[in-house]
């Protein structure tokens, strides 16, 4: 279950980083509201899957869940392009967190 939660939070940052970009400069309140709320969620889910995984582990995760994340909401919803290259790393990266989950 924690191994969910931290998925969860990775995806969370994307959440965050984007009501933050949307928010501009924290002039609409609805897209504030939204980055507030993702970032307490996040760490929410965050510090109740170190409770089971090792914190180490459980930060490489996080952020690599969340560049991931990140990289592909900004490609669908605001144009940012992605390379077979980089989709391919990006799939290593999931690959290490299947890993790291698969050894602990």
């Amino acid at each position: 279950m924690s191994w969910i939660l931290l998925l969860i939070a990775g995806v969370l940052e994307a959440g965050w980083l984007v009501g933050i970009q949307k928010s501009e400069s924290f002039t609409k309140i609805p897209f504030v509201f939204m980055a507030v709320v993702s970032m307490a969620l996040s760490l929410l889910l965050f510090s109740m899957a170190i409770k089971t995984i090792p914190v180490s582990y459980a930060y490489l995760i996080w952020i690599a869940v969340g560049v991931t994340s990140i990289s592909v909401v900004n490609h669908y919803f605001f144009g940012q392009s992605l390379s077979l290259k980089q989709l391919f790393f990006f799939a290593l990266i999931m690959v290490g967190v299947m890993g790291l989950k698969l050894t602990n």
